[in-house]
């Protein structure tokens, strides 16, 4: 039966014309190579070479056969270069899905840093609500979907990759806004602009002014974290929202103040449930969890 190693040994001599110098390429013995030819001979039925004066001269059958070896060896150098490139991610694609709250504010300057040291890497990034987050990538449309939850889900495996806590916003002549911590209880009948009923923290800011008796006046919800920020920006009261969109509205104006008692956020990373994911797409994460701690300068999630 041919083997590979014949092959090569026929490639080697075709290309370099002498058994001496093939046998160097291969880092064998002139024997050795002088032997696979003899055995290809064998194994195909008919002569490769001729033998004259220490050369070996091909045969037409053999430049006929090294057509075929050559266009199948073009092809296993393109298989090689392409793994070379995959394992030192000089190519690829990595689509992701965000909430706007990372999207506007936490990715651009990391994913910018990523990509300049992956020049070879295309990156897709989609601002969606963290619900439609989670079923792009159950869908798999996206390989990695980042979202401000912390919820259990078979369609999708979902991590905690970092963990802040929510942040008082208001305007700068607010009547708190000297203050360097907001309670409960300095709530009383102030204007809140909510986050939606969809949002998994939703139901732990009501239950904290439940607990303590607090009564807001909330005729304005929505979905977003930047969108909660426009509406305070425009008059409308207060919100509690997510460290990094706080963060990221300090410099547009608005005052940021810690909050008592405490509201954990949770910033997750979702991937697709039955299939693992890319060494691209774990360093990517690894990164994101560097990039949060220090934004939020917390110790990294386990």
């Amino acid at each position: 039966m041919i083997n590979l190693r014949q092959i090569e040994a026929f490639r080697a001599v075709m290309i370099h014309k002498t058994v001496t110098r093939a046998a160097q390429t291969l880092h064998v013995s002139q024997p050795a190579v002088s032997r696979l030819i003899g055995d290809l001979e064998y194994y195909v039925g008919f002569a490769l070479f001729q033998r004259h004066k220490g050369r070996l001269i091909p045969t037409p059958e053999a430049l006929a056969l090294y057509e075929d070896v050559d266009r199948a060896f073009v092809g296993l150098d393109k298989i090689t270069d392409t793994a070379k490139e995959i394992r030192e991610f000089r190519t690829g694609r990595l689509f992701l899905s965000c909430m706007p709250a990372l999207a506007l504010s936490a990715l651009p300057p990391m994913i910018h840093a990523f990509s300049a040291r992956h020049p070879g890497i295309t990156v897709s990034l989609q601002a969606h609500s963290s619900q439609r987050v989670l079923e792009w990538v159950a869908t798999q449309q996206c390989d990695a979907g980042l979202i401000g939850m912390h919820l259990e889900d078979p369609s999708v495996t979902i991590r905690s990759i970092a963990c802040g806590e929510l942040r008082l916003v208001m305007l700068p002549d607010h009547r708190l806004a000297q203050q360097a911590m907001i309670t409960v209880k300095d709530l009383e009948g102030e204007s809140f602009v909510s986050l939606g009923q969809t949002q998994d923290v939703r139901p732990l800011i009501d239950h904290v002014f439940h607990q303590a008796g607090v009564k807001r006046r909330m005729r304005i919800e929505t979905q977003l974290s930047s969108v909660a920020c426009e509406l305070v920006l425009a008059g409308a009261g207060v919100s509690l929202i997510d460290p990094i969109t706080a963060g990221s509205y300090a410099s547009r104006g608005l005052i940021v103040r810690p909050f008592q008692p405490k509201i954990p956020f949770h910033y997750s990373v979702v991937l697709p449930a039955f299939r693992p994911p890319s060494r691209l797409v774990l360093e990517f994460i690894e990164e994101v969890k560097i990039h949060l701690a220090n934004q939020l300068d917390t110790p990294l999630s386990q």
